[in-house]
């Protein structure tokens, strides 16, 4: 192929020789002499991909044409004719013009397709890797909610056996304290269901992106006065604006987190959800009345709460006071999209 294309190059500088020629020997480097000459100098120049060099063979058809028919109108002629020059050197230039800017646009082509082909490479690299997030953030939830059900669920049914075969064996010695030992076996239940009725509602995806986030707390509020029997309140403060599903989502969850924990560890009996909404973020205040431990020491679930929040790039406080109980305290920002949380 290169060869050949070397072929019609020197083809083409012999036609253009022979086309000036030809016209000034039977035309006398009239129309449309001077056309041939420009249509055969842009078929030259369109092998150039090089601007110097495209430039510089544009010189040298220039000179070679001024020098070859100079010297045959002066040996027929005995004259020259400045308008002819002119008007053919002008066609030359023209074409030198025309080669760059074809060249340069077929150079933008080619760049932007390849720009292209690695934005669409680069854009499915991202939804493969948006993909692998969302089942290692499942993957944790799993791994998380089993440990919980491991270490509640897991230790109250262990304590519950144990308290049954005492019952069995005081049930022929000491009643009264047999039916005790009943009775403390049936709050163990009490407080298993109540643990795998969390661990459900951990479990099922609600159904976020359908609806708004406040009608979806509201519900959680709902359940979990019914399910954990503890009281809990749903406030918003300020207009509410439209937040990205995924987002909502994250809301969601740390929500569901603080209720768990409110009960689980603190066992309150009271707790408040205060959403609020202001110009450049909202916020979420989860307080409760139960216990205030001596040092905070953030388990497997306080920490997973942390990470949702910085995934987009919001802020959060654990508030502890005597008065006012424990309270997780979140801020996210509006200006954080979704593309922006899965680059970082």
């Amino acid at each position: 192929m290169k060869k050949r294309q070397n072929w019609l190059f020197h083809l083409l500088i012999i036609d253009f020789l022979v086309s000036a020629s030809y016209g000034y020997v039977y035309i006398g480097g009239n129309f449309p002499n001077h056309l041939f000459i420009g249509i055969t100098a842009l078929a030259i120049l369109m092998f150039l991909k090089n601007t110097r060099i495209l430039i510089i063979t544009c010189i040298l058809l220039l000179v070679l044409y001024i020098i070859t028919m100079g010297s045959i109108e002066w040996y027929l002629y005995k004259q020259f004719k400045e308008i002819n020059y002119f008007i053919t050197c002008s066609f030359i230039i023209f074409a030198g013009i025309v080669s760059y800017l074809i060249n340069y646009y077929q150079v933008a082509r080619r760049d932007t397709l390849q720009l292209y082909a690695q934005l669409k490479q680069s854009h499915e690299r991202l939804q493969d890797y948006a993909l692998q997030t969302e089942e290692w953030a499942a993957t944790r939830e799993r791994v998380r909610i089993a440990r919980d059900i491991h270490d509640t669920v897991g230790h109250k049914l262990t304590a519950l056996l144990v308290q049954m075969q005492v019952a069995r064996k005081l049930s022929k010695l000491d009643a009264l304290r047999s039916e005790q030992t009943y009775l403390e076996c049936e709050d163990l239940i009490r407080a298993s269901l109540q643990e795998v009725r969390l661990s459900v509602r951990a479990i099922r995806d609600e159904p976020i992106k359908s609806t708004s986030l406040n009608d979806s707390l509201v519900k959680l509020a709902e359940e979990f006065t019914k399910f954990a029997e503890v009281q809990t309140m749903f406030e918003v403060d300020g207009f509410p604006v439209a937040l990205p599903g995924n987002l909502q989502l994250t809301a969601y969850r740390i929500v569901q987190e603080s209720l768990t924990n409110a009960q689980k560890h603190g066992h309150a009996k009271n707790a408040l959800i205060l959403l609020a909404y202001s110009e450049t973020e909202f916020s979420l205040c989860i307080s409760n009345d139960g216990d205030i431990p001596a040092e905070l020491k953030p388990g497997f679930g306080l920490i997973n709460l942390q990470e949702r929040v910085r995934e987009w790039n919001g802020e959060v406080h654990f508030r502890m006071d005597q008065k006012m109980g424990f309270a997780v305290e979140a801020k996210f920002p509006y200006a954080l999209t979704e593309m922006e949380r899965v680059v970082n």
